[in-house]
């Protein structure tokens, strides 16, 4: 059949050829137009990205999110920052809606309206659900940062369309390498800034790199990690202990505290995991402690190397902060965390059922590191996962995201005890340690809902459930 005589229907579906390359031929023809007429560095960077990122997930809702995904980790704030777009959006929710879109066309021509199921559907839509609630109370109240606060529990959405896109293969084949490859972008983007900030003819600077994207280098070391000890010959363990060291490298750059525990607690967990799955028979405990030992002093190590040929003091800074899990009161950044935790219960004890609504703010007394000094401040984000939950979500919020977070950890207990895939298995445990080392960082770090990286934590619990499926057929139709 020539192209002439197709009929019309065939040129609307979405794996049609000539219309994805019409389509892409289109794009590049305005990049290029655009290139001419913006002479800024960072408008081109950012116009070429949206041209290779409008390719890739042409209509194809799984490329997308995998999109999503990249761009939402990688992406630097000062280039998000400078992109203006339509109604304030921004580059990663407009991904979202591209997905969305494809979403709903494949929904429709491939899918014959047939949605996917999981177990923890009914607990995603009360989540959203409540989100919903919570954005009408902050409306009542005329909250002015509503319009910035509220859209981030929303991208819980692309839960149903990890479901409804992904198919089990594609969880182990195209997603876990990406979430490995964020950690490794991320953590050299740390360490280059590292060295820009430094006086390298010295040593004698520090300059801790605390950016909101190191969020993801525990959950891809805990990935890196899983993937050594279940599935070693996908790639090597050569190669993977390369990429856990590179990675390592930038995370101890962070000096996260809490980001340390909840790793700590991560690689903990997948121990305990990888001692379960084996037969009675063949159970050492000891060699799960003396690997995540191994684990961990490998990255010591390197981080000492780097400290060496740097003369930078990370080893010292390190300390002092790992001091203040036995001592709070030497830390004043940790008194001046506290000191909002208890404004804000002052702010919950005034509607403790619904929660004072999305776009809430919290003025308090804190310290302030640029000034040196303690001044007010007037925050519509808190750092603590549980108390952002109750506050703006009220108390429903507060006990079904945790719900949520359990029943999928629960489901990738499944997947990793069911599966005799080596990749399935390692994606399971690594997912697992992740969200029950997330809750415990919850307790200082809000980004599961508050920002762009709650669209990161979306897709990995939808991954999950992909995996938990009961249909397991209909997960690998094409």
């Amino acid at each position: 059949m020539t192209v002439a005589a197709m009929p019309r229907r065939d040129w609307v579906t979405p794996d049609n050829g000539w219309l994805i390359a019409g389509a892409t031929l289109a794009v590049a023809l305005l990049t290029a137009a655009s290139l001419l007429l913006l002479g800024s560095a960072v408008h081109i960077l950012l116009v070429a990205g949206g041209l290779v990122g409008t390719g890739v997930m042409l209509f194809s809702p799984r490329r997308a999110l995998a999109v999503l995904v990249v761009v939402t980790a990688v992406l630097p704030v000062t280039l998000t920052d400078a992109a203006r777009l339509p109604m304030g959006l921004k580059p990663a929710e407009l991904v979202l809606l591209s997905a969305l879109l494809f979403g709903a066309i494949d929904l429709v021509f491939f899918d014959r309206l047939r949605l996917r199921r999981s177990r923890v559907d009914g607990l995603v839509l009360a989540f959203l659900g409540i989100a919903v609630i919570g954005a009408i109370v902050g409306a009542l109240h005329g909250y002015e940062a509503i319009l910035r606060n509220a859209r981030y529990p929303f991208y819980y959405i692309c839960f149903f369309l990890v479901l409804q896109a992904v198919r089990r293969r594609d969880v182990t084949r195209l997603f876990a390498p990406i979430f490995v490859a964020i950690g490794v972008i991320v953590s050299i983007q740390y360490v280059l800034e590292f060295l820009g900030a430094i006086d390298l003819s010295t040593g004698e600077n520090f300059v801790r790199i605390g950016h909101r994207q190191g969020i993801v280098l525990p959950v891809s070391l805990l990935l890196i990690a899983n993937w050594i000890v279940h599935d070693p010959r996908r790639w090597g363990r050569g190669v993977m202990l390369a990429l856990f060291l590179c990675t390592g490298l930038g995370f101890a750059l962070t000096l996260g505290r809490g980001m340390w525990a909840a790793f700590g607690l991560g690689l903990i967990v997948s121990v305990w995991l990888w001692h379960k799955g084996k037969p009675v028979e063949q159970r050492r405990p000891w060699k799960g402690i003396a690997l995540a030992f191994g684990l961990v002093l490998s990255v010591s190590a390197t981080v000492l190397v780097f400290q060496r040929i740097t003369g930078a003091s990370i080893s010292a800074h390190a300390l002092e902060r790992s001091r203040t899990f036995l001592d709070y009161s030497r830390d004043i950044q940790v008194l001046s965390r506290l000191m909002n935790y208890a404004t804000a219960l002052g702010e919950i004890a005034e509607h403790p059922i619904l929660g004072a609504g999305q776009g809430a703010t919290v003025t308090s007394y804190s310290f302030n590191p640029q000034t040196n000094r303690f001044d007010t401040w007037t925050a519509w984000t808190l750092d603590s996962l549980y108390l952002t939950l109750w506050l703006k979500l009220g108390l429903a919020g507060l006990l079904v995201f945790p719900w949520l977070c359990i029943a999928v950890t629960r489901a990738g207990i499944r997947v990793f005890h069911r599966s005799r895939d080596p990749s399935e298995r390692a994606f399971a445990a690594a997912a697992v340690a992740c969200l029950v080392g997330m809750l415990l960082l919850g307790m200082s770090d809000g980004s599961m809902v508050n920002g762009r990286f709650a669209a990161v934590f979306a897709v990995l619990l939808g991954l999950v459930m992909v995996l938990d499926a009961d249909d397991t057929t209909s997960q690998e139709e094409e």
